[in-house]
C-alpha cells in the first residue's frame, strides 16, 4: 500500500507540469485533466483520449480520487474546487454505459452532499465532485475539470 501511494505521489508530481495527473488501481487508471471543459466537452475528451469520464462506484474509488487531486491545479473560483465525474441527470446514469463493466450494486453507488441533488437548472444537470469526495449537481454547460478513466477488462476495449 505504501508503495502504491508513493507511486501515485510521484506520478502526480511528474504530471503536475502538464495537463493531467494519473493514478491506477484494479484495472483502472484515473486522469485529472487540468483544462476546464463543459460536461459535453469533458465527455468527448475522455472518450477520445481514455475510456470515458470516471465512474465512482465505490468508496475505494472516491478515496483514490480525493487523495490524488492536485487542488493547486483545480482552483475554480472563490476557493472552490470542482471536477466532473461521469454521472448525469439523464435518469442519473453513468457516462460509461457498458453494463458488463459493473458489479452488482455499483451503478447505484451515490455520495451526494447535503441537499444534493437539487436540480436547480433549466436544461440539464451533471455531477461534479468536491475535494472531500461529496457530489453535487451542476449546470452541464459550466466549465470545470474532467476526471477521466481508462478501464481494462474482459468486456472493455
Amino acid at each position: 500500500m505504501e508503495r502504491l501511494l508513493l507511486t501515485i505521489i510521484i506520478i502526480i508530481i511528474i504530471a503536475g507540469a502538464g495537463l493531467s495527473a494519473v493514478s491506477s488501481a484494479a484495472g483502472r487508471q484515473y486522469y485529472f485533466v487540468y483544462d476546464r471543459k463543459n460536461f459535453t466537452e469533458a465527455q468527448r475528451y475522455c472518450r477520445e483520449k481514455h475510456t470515458d469520464l470516471v465512474t465512482v462506484d465505490s468508496m475505494e474509488v472516491m478515496n483514490n480520487l480525493t487523495n490524488m487531486a492536485d487542488l493547486d491545479n483545480m482552483f475554480y473560483s472563490n476557493n472552490s474546487y470542482r471536477a466532473w465525474i461521469g454521472l448525469n441527470a439523464d435518469s442519473w446514469t453513468w457516462s460509461l454505459s457498458n453494463t458488463s463493466f459493473y458489479k452488482p450494486g455499483e451503478t447505484e453507488f451515490r455520495l451526494w452532499g447535503d441537499g444534493e441533488p437539487n436540480i436547480g437548472y433549466n436544461d440539464k444537470a451533471c455531477t461534479g465532485m468536491y475535494p472531500n469526495g461529496l457530489w453535487y449537481d451542476y449546470d452541464c454547460y459550466s466549465k470545470t475539470y474532467p476526471v477521466c478513466a481508462d478501464v481494462k477488462g474482459e468486456n472493455i476495449n
